[in-house]
């Protein structure tokens, strides 16, 4: 019974991870488009939107891959 336990919890923490993927890639982005267009109206510039939307963009991206490879590894986080 206790294995079963571990089990349905090993099952619950990968759904968790695989669930938070979907969220990584498009809050990483919305986040660095926000940063860049408060700053934008700040300083009255108009290009640090597209550069934070770009850092975003490769937020994401880290973000994204290093959740699949957790899910690959078993959903340890301890590497």
């Amino acid at each position: 019974m206790h294995s079963r336990k571990d089990d349905k919890r090993r099952s619950f923490q990968q759904l968790n991870l695989i669930l938070s993927v979907g969220m990584v890639f498009p809050v990483s982005i919305v986040f660095g488009y926000g940063i860049g267009y408060m700053l934008d109206k700040w300083l009255g510039t108009t290009s640090l939107k597209i550069v934070l939307l770009l850092f975003g963009v490769a937020a994401g991206f880290v973000g994204f891959f290093r959740m699949v490879s957790q899910i690959g590894s078993g959903g340890s986080k301890n590497e």
